[in-house]
């Protein structure tokens, strides 16, 4: 099974299950971190709308397991096994796993993309701030957040934050009454009128979760200017989203969806190697596939502009060599 030591095992099949999933980098990063970690796994796409065809390959006895997306996420949760805490907390999975006896085992990684990539950026933050008492670690500490959206992406924002021990959460939803029951389990507050953000005195973090194809804002971009959050834009398809552009423009920072995906699939390749990913091959083929001209991979021509590279993404390519030795 996967869990085994490279070398001891069969090559098995994982997937990327949703759809649609034609875009999807998962195969760069997954087929990337079970090579440098020495498994003779493969993985692919596997476009499915129904989750009975989800299930029918996860059974099949070439099956590892994989990664699962809209529309599956949540699903899949009762379909399966066994759950970690996080996934049975959040109610979605995001990766399957199948152990001994065919056994499907459910997590999700998701609030880990999430929590690591907002962390590294808060950090970052106090570090380069000049003025110590404005923004040091214990303020940081307090933090203010809003969430967009009340599915599973956002149940993970969710998760991630508690976790993070976020001081105030505000969760806007189009239909309210998602907003209200996610933000009655969290313990967290209902956003119901943007308006309400311009009583906040700060604001540190923006998780957006709604599809990018939707076209998002906020009606008044004036919290955005005022406060500068971190923003995290789930969404990587397409890259520079209409939220996206509105956040740059009032000069925030900007956790892309494709440094979210690099970090919750980095943690599913550590579930399923059971070693530590290989973070600087990974990235740099996600570079490599997604941003070098004259790309073939589907989601090329959806990752405009070329000459500004997510910066995570810049970094670990370039943060160890020992990866890159594995």
């Amino acid at each position: 099974m996967a869990a085994e030591e490279p070398g001891a095992v069969t090559g098995l099949q994982f997937f990327i299950f949703g759809q649609p999933v034609k875009m999807s980098p998962s195969p760069e990063i997954h087929n990337t971190g079970f090579a440098k970690s020495g498994f003779p796994h493969n993985y692919s796409r596997f476009d499915t709308p129904t989750i009975e065809g989800v299930l029918q390959r996860l059974h099949e006895d070439d099956c590892g397991g994989g990664s699962v997306t809209i529309p599956h996420k949540e699903a899949i949760l009762a379909k399966l096994d066994t759950l970690s805490d996080a996934a049975a907390a959040i109610g979605a999975v995001n990766t399957v796993t199948k152990g001994e006896g065919g056994k499907l085992h459910g997590d999700n990684t998701d609030w880990l993309g999430i929590k690591n990539q907002l962390q590294d950026r808060l950090r970052a933050r106090v570090g380069k701030a000049s003025d110590a008492a404005a923004e040091s670690p214990e303020g940081v500490q307090q933090l203010v957040c809003l969430i967009c959206g009340a599915g599973g992406t956002a149940r993970a924002a969710a998760y991630a934050l508690k976790q993070m021990e976020a001081s105030r959460v505000l969760i806007y939803n189009r239909t309210t009454v998602r907003a209200e029951a996610l933000a009655g389990e969290f313990g967290f507050e209902v956003c119901s009128d943007f308006a309400a953000l311009g009583s906040l005195e700060e604001l540190h973090i923006v998780v957006n979760t709604l599809p990018g194809a939707s076209e998002f804002v906020l009606p008044d971009p004036t919290i955005l200017q005022r406060c500068r959050p971190v923003v995290l834009e789930a969404a990587y398809i397409p890259r520079r989203t209409a939220f996206v552009a509105q956040a740059l423009a009032a000069g925030c920072e900007i956790i892309e969806g494709i440094e979210m995906l690099f970090e919750q699939g980095c943690a599913q390749c550590e579930i399923w190697t059971k070693l530590p990913a290989p973070r600087s091959a990974i990235a740099a083929e996600l570079l490599r596939a997604l941003f070098t001209p004259g790309s073939n991979h589907p989601a090329f021509l959806r990752m405009e502009p070329y000459d500004q590279l997510p910066g995570a993404l810049q970094r670990e390519s370039g943060s160890s060599a020992m990866d890159d030795g594995k």
